[in-house]
């Protein structure tokens, strides 16, 4: 889950619903981004599948005792997350090997796990590791330039769709999620050089800017999301209060 606190309920997003999201950011993006129309489609899918194996979780959230919240995406018990990343990683890589390779990378170059020395991360490494040395082989050749610029195109698209799901509406740069106040850094390198960082902002309830434009032209995505009302969550609990909450669509536009 994507979680935001407020005052009497707390927004809850889907995982997978996210990365839906960050799939449709991705149709709209300028179509050399993607070097080859060839890879456009499997890096598409990538992006639009690349947390999946948050389905299973996130259909029964569970509740945090230390931080009297639900848990969501980054405190989520690590160990139990690993697993669940690896299988995704499994169902997008058996339906599109290319696209496993780039999510299996996505997930390889998190700090946490990449430079973790605990048993989880040790084995999460190691065995993607040999997935990606295996997938190299059954695909014949990965060029190495190529898959780096679609790997920055799926973090890309994460970020600009986390932007919206872990922001309000609207919200000022000063009041932003940490993680967005000084932009997207780690897509920068898809565009000129001497370009710093990719920022995105609220231009207003409706609609976010992002520059430099990534875009070929303006587009209208929609977030399906459920706001629930921490007294339900008190009187029956958070799943099922979390499952009798309507599913309510946030709908964004996205401009440079």
């Amino acid at each position: 889950m994507v979680i935001r606190e407020q005052a009497e309920h707390f927004i809850m997003i889907e995982q997978h619903e996210h990365a839906r999201l960050s799939g449709e950011i991705a149709k709209h993006l300028k179509s050399e981004y993607f070097i080859h129309e060839k890879d456009r489609q499997d890096v598409i899918y990538a992006i639009t599948q690349h947390d999946r194996g948050w389905i299973r979780l996130d259909a029964h959230p569970i509740w945090n005792e230390v931080t009297n919240a639900p848990y969501y995406f980054v405190d989520y018990p690590y160990a139990v997350k690993l697993k669940m990343y690896q299988i995704g990683i499994q169902e997008v890589e058996s339906v599109n090997p290319y696209a496993g390779y780039l999510v299996s990378h996505h997930f390889s170059t998190f700090p946490d796990i990449k430079n973790g020395t605990d048993p989880f991360s040790i084995s999460f490494n190691q065995e993607e590791k040999q997935r990606q040395d295996q997938l190299e082989q059954q695909l014949g050749s990965i060029q190495e330039t190529e898959m780096k610029q679609h790997y920055h195109l799926l973090q890309l698209c994460d970020d600009l769709s986390l932007y919206v799901c872990m922001n309000e509406p609207g919200v000022s740069k000063e009041k932003e999620h940490p993680w967005f106040q000084k932009g997207l850094g780690s897509a920068a390198v898809l565009f000129q050089e001497g370009t710093e960082s990719v920022q995105a902002c609220w231009k207003d309830e409706d609609t976010v800017e992002v520059q430099p434009a990534p875009f070929s032209k303006s587009f209208e995505a929609e977030l399906s999301y459920r706001k629930v009302a921490k007294k339900d969550i008190q009187d029956k609990g958070l799943n099922k209060a979390y499952h009798e909450t309507k599913p309510a669509v946030q709908k964004i536009t996205y401009t440079s």
